[in-house]
């Protein structure tokens, strides 16, 4: 190519790419342009400009920023480019629901927005959990009953991003009501693959936002995770995700499973990104609680000056057969340690999970007794304050439609048929008591330690085949998810076997996020633990 002479022209088939046009036949470069082999928005803006060293596949936020801020693209250049990934890649991955029918006139405005008036996210692609509401898209929950029912107002955590310029490409998919941790498969969307083996699942709930992030669908997710539905999905798609502290990041225009436990947060593919998106959606009355510059703590010595705890008994079977993790898990946990001391960190083996597996147990029995109850005011709640447009007014009108998947209709049934609310619901007082003595059982075992952080594996087997967990698998969301203390997963490599990645979670005390990002993105520096999946190459 570089011995051609070159010359630049617009694409006839996508006015949003460039072509670098040679000594060759038109039918040949109409083929090219078609095929995106040109340098298309990943290569050039204007005509005539040089090569620029940038694509949407693997970008990032900083990508974005540079390549329109400096005019080598256009924020429809982009989006164009995106819309022919989501056509050639979403088709065998299902991950996105509902594509923005006004893409490119989101993006043409986004254009006009003269360059000193432009937000922190200017142009930067998102995808939005099912359960998030976006102004003009449905918000269905996965659930086929509320098929078509376009959301009248944003989200405030999508409010949040639109103000600084983010674009939402897409609505992601999800399991019903979000009460699917092994899986994504709803009612509504179908079922989600991953894009690194097309067999295996994505966990859930979050599981279609993290296989678009993944597949380069977009650059920042929102999902939310109730038992783990963020940490896990990130870890099957070798992806970075933030369940913040409960109540740091407003949960008001979501579609809620257990407002005592829902925590939305950032799926992206860097530590940078997620730090990044998690600083725009902090609710800003938790100021103060905890550091709010994610990002200024973003050092690659930042391990050096820390003391991670880890215990091995995630390692063995648990009290609660048979729960035996799988050789890849190990070796990849025990390599990431290894990096993680190489990095400055001081390692420490602790005794976590043998001292607090009782307290753990019994906030999260608690729990899931809460739940139903939970589940019913919330959901009502929601559709009464966010859709009073909808036909369908509460839980009892969802299971009349009888249009959801089997496996939810015993949990709804039994919600709808609870009459306290959770004020005075016996089983939610329990919960609470039980997540209060939980978090601080946890805080105080670190202080007892002198520990600034815990980690340990995601899950204790890599992604397995879709609809068939295998026996024992476990993922370890005692420690976060029913607590509301927050966590970070990232990726520590992928399984020689499985061909997948495999997810690493550090915990923090509650407000800690900053402490997070800062171990997580000196890590991630140190090892670079994460590869892209085939499909994005």
């Amino acid at each position: 190519m570089s011995k051609l002479s070159l010359s630049f022209r617009r694409s006839v088939s996508n006015p949003g790419s460039v072509c670098l046009v040679g000594n060759t036949r038109r039918s040949t470069l109409s083929t090219l342009c078609l095929l995106s082999v040109c340098v298309s928005v990943s290569g050039c803006g204007a005509i005539g400009a040089p090569e620029f060293p940038w694509k949407p596949e693997e970008a990032t936020i900083q990508n974005v920023r540079s390549a329109v801020k400096t005019g080598f693209i256009s924020c429809r250049d982009m989006v164009s480019r995106y819309q022919l990934l989501h056509d050639s890649l979403d088709p065998s991955l299902h991950a996105v629901v509902t594509w923005n029918d006004h893409l490119m006139t989101d993006a043409d405005r986004l254009d006009k927005v003269p360059q000193g008036q432009r937000g922190s996210f200017h142009c930067v692609p998102i995808v939005v959990k099912d359960n998030i509401n976006v102004a003009g898209m449905p918000t269905t929950g996965g659930v086929q009953a509320l098929a078509g029912s376009v959301t009248p107002t944003h989200a405030e955590v999508v409010q949040r991003l639109l103000t600084t310029g983010a674009i939402i490409l897409g609505k992601t998919n999800m399991p019903d009501f979000a009460l699917d941790g092994t899986g994504t498969n709803g009612s509504y969307g179908g079922q989600t693959f991953n894009p690194y083996n097309r067999s295996l699942t994505v966990y859930g709930s979050s599981g279609g936002t993290a296989a678009a992030i993944t597949a380069s669908l977009g650059i920042v997710g929102l999902g939310s995770d109730t038992y783990g539905s963020l940490v896990q999905p990130a870890s099957a798609t070798g992806l970075v995700a933030i369940r913040p502290t409960q109540g740091l990041v407003p949960t008001l225009g979501i579609l809620p499973l257990m407002t005592l436990q829902d925590a939305p947060g950032p799926m992206t593919r860097t530590v940078e990104d997620a730090a990044a998106t998690l600083e725009l959606l902090v609710d800003k009355s938790q100021v103060g609680k905890g550091s709010q510059s994610y990002t200024s703590v973003l050092k690659d010595n930042g391990l050096t000056s820390l003391t991670i705890g880890f215990d091995p008994a995630v390692l063995q079977p648990l009290p609660m057969p048979p729960l035996v993790p799988s050789a890849e898990v190990s070796d990849l946990f025990y390599k990431s340690l290894s990096d993680i001391g190489q990095a400055g960190a001081k390692t420490k083996q602790v005794a976590a999970l043998t001292t607090l597996f009782g307290t753990l147990q019994a906030v999260t029995d608690a729990s899931f007794q809460c739940m139903p109850v939970d589940f019913k005011q919330g959901f009502n709640s929601y559709l009464s304050t966010t859709r009073p447009d909808l036909p369908i007014k509460n839980v009892a009108d969802v299971i009349a439609t009888g249009k959801f998947l089997d496996y939810v209709k015993g949990f709804i049934t039994d919600s709808q048929k609870q009459t306290d609310t959770i004020a005075t619901s016996a089983a939610c007082k329990t919960y609470l008591a039980a997540k209060i003595t939980a978090q601080d059982a946890i805080v105080a075992f670190m202080d007892k330690e002198g520990i600034d952080l815990m980690v340990y594996p995601a899950a204790n087997q890599p992604a397995f085949p879709i609809g068939n967990p295998p026996i024992g698998w476990f993922g370890f969301q005692m420690l976060s998810s029913p607590t509301g203390l927050p966590s970070l997963s990232m990726p520590m490599g992928i399984g020689p076997k499985s061909g997948v990645p495999v997810g690493l979670i550090f915990l923090a005390r509650p407000y800690q996020e900053a402490k997070l990002v800062q171990a997580a993105y000196a890590y991630q520096q140190h090892s670079k633990p994460r590869s892209a999946p085939p499909s994005t190459l």
